[in-house]
């Protein structure tokens, strides 16, 4: 009997594999944002995907549910790219941490998708390996900020960037909810936001 080292390289086909599920997460986020998670069934999917309805289960045999997990991850990682673009952009510490907004809250502006990853999506994914890739992310991002600035002497000595990068992830995902809600512009969001990380500034 072979035995796999599952510490080592995936293999082929394992890259394979993995690149199809990816293929098919994504076709499922295109059949959300056109019509919202209600609308995205096991048939839709497979039709924008170009496969069977057999292969979805092949890969997703829990179904639904597990690819709607599957979907939900893979706009987490897109999110993450987009943010530490973002960040990676910016100038100044504070405009690092500030513009992790802009992707997200834009995203909530979206009427599908950001209703899918801010509202209904959480839900799906609470308490699983699909939870927090976007947010935890921003999180070692928002930190590494904060320790440089507190290095340099731009914030009090004694911040705790950890802590402090775990609440304004809480006031971003809080605020993003009310975007995608449509409660909150995201205008008004981004700046409420800046000004808030503004204030973390020694004096």
């Amino acid at each position: 009997m072979t035995t796999i080292d599952n510490d080592g390289p995936p293999t082929l086909r394992q890259r394979r594999r993995e690149r199809t599920r990816r293929e098919i997460a994504a076709a499922a986020l295109d059949v959300i944002a056109d019509g919202g998670v209600e609308l995205t069934t096991i048939d839709r999917v497979a039709e924008t995907a170009g496969v069977a309805r057999g292969t979805i289960y092949a890969h997703f045999p829990e179904g639904r549910d597990e690819l709607l997990r599957a979907a939900y991850a893979e706009l987490g990682s897109r999110v993450a790219d987009r943010t530490r673009a973002a960040a990676d952009d910016a100038e100044t510490w504070s405009e690092r941490i500030a513009a992790h907004a802009e992707p997200l809250f834009a995203l909530a502006a979206d009427a599908h998708l950001g209703r899918f990853y801010h509202v209904s999506g959480p839900a799906i994914v609470h308490g699983r390996p699909e939870q927090g890739i976007g947010s935890g992310a921003s999180a070692m991002l928002i930190r590494d900020a904060l320790d440089t600035a507190r290095d340099a002497g731009a914030v009090p000595a004694d911040t705790d960037s950890g802590l402090v990068a775990a609440m304004l992830i809480g006031a971003l995902r809080e605020a993003a909810i009310g975007v995608a809600a449509g409660q909150l512009d995201q205008d008004r969001a981004r700046t409420a936001f800046a000004r808030l990380v503004s204030g973390l500034a020694a004096s």
